[in-house]
């Protein structure tokens, strides 16, 4: 999922021509100066803008749910920069949970449209 959505972003950087600048990353390793680790899927960043964070995620991950939204509030991202795609959803539990949690949930049949809104 991870090499997936990778290349779904930098697809969508081409398209946007030579002069779109933006850095991305797979498997990016952040250390907070409480010594909390934490690694990232998947991270793009257009150039002057925040990050988008990718968590990538297939079968059960509820469990972590909890631990995403605090990874959240610790980079100080919005929502629609934090990113849960899952494989095992539908539409419809994407936005229940985006509703109850304070984090964007795709699926892959979403994951590009809703990226194009927020680059």
């Amino acid at each position: 999922m991870e090499w997936y959505a990778l290349g779904k972003m930098l697809a969508e950087a081409k398209q946007r021509g030579k002069t779109y600048a933006f850095s991305c990353a797979r498997n990016v390793k952040i250390r907070f100066s409480n010594e909390d680790v934490y690694e990232l899927d998947v991270v793009f960043r257009p150039a002057g803008q925040p990050p988008l964070v990718i968590e990538c995620k297939s079968g059960e991950f509820r469990q972590d749910i909890e631990k995403y939204v605090r990874l959240r509030k610790r980079l100080n991202l919005p929502a629609a920069k934090f990113i849960v795609l899952a494989t095992d959803l539908e539409d419809a539990q994407a936005a229940a949970l985006g509703s109850m949690y304070g984090l964007t949930f795709v699926t892959p049949k979403t994951l590009m449209k809703h990226m194009r809104a927020v680059m």
